[in-house]
């Protein structure tokens, strides 16, 4: 019996060479798939557990035709984050506490003082920052927060899209936060 002398001649030519392109075609993709995940998750270490575990799941696909493996590549990589958002959820779910579990809440009767600081912060919120704001700005913010309107009723009133409806209003609690501090608006 003969012992290979080396990894090579355990592989026939052929599949040899399959192996070297199918290696060198994992390491073009690697960067294309880390910069992927890294833009969708914001964290370099996750995002760069998230691509080695793509690539060794990628390693059951060897036969997958090469015009395919990038397609095949980042469904991976889609799949792998969808899983890792869910199991972040899961994490955070568990650190819910229920309602049945927390005392009951004071009497909601507000004292004048609060009365009084609360229409206080309110003024000032609308003569500095409201009125400061881009007129479309502080529209978007009153009829939200003041009449109550949601943002695909405040988008078709202005005639905007519910996205431009958000940075709006994005944009006018940023200026109220930083005007008065974190309060919940």
């Amino acid at each position: 019996m003969t012992v290979p002398s080396s990894e090579s001649d355990l592989v026939p030519p052929g599949e040899a060479a399959e192996c070297a392109e199918f290696s060198a075609a994992l390491a073009d993709m690697r960067a294309a798939v880390f910069a992927y995940l890294h833009g969708q998750l914001g964290d370099r270490e996750i995002a760069a557990d998230l691509a080695q575990e793509t690539l060794l799941r990628m390693m059951r696909y060897r036969e997958v035709p090469a015009a395919e493996r990038r397609y095949v590549m980042f469904h991976i990589a889609r799949n792998l984050l969808a899983e890792y958002r869910r199991a972040q959820f899961r994490h955070r779910a568990s650190r819910h506490v229920s309602l049945d579990d927390v005392a009951p809440l004071e009497d909601c009767q507000s004292s004048v003082e609060a009365i009084v600081d609360a229409r206080r912060t309110f003024e000032r919120l609308v003569k500095r920052v409201i009125l400061g704001l881009p007129p479309r700005c502080g529209l978007a913010f009153a009829m939200n927060r003041v009449d109550g309107l949601s943002y695909p009723q405040i988008a078709k009133e202005m005639g905007i899209s519910v996205k431009a409806v958000e940075k709006h209003i994005s944009r006018a609690l940023k200026a109220c936060r930083a005007e008065v501090g974190d309060l919940d608006f």
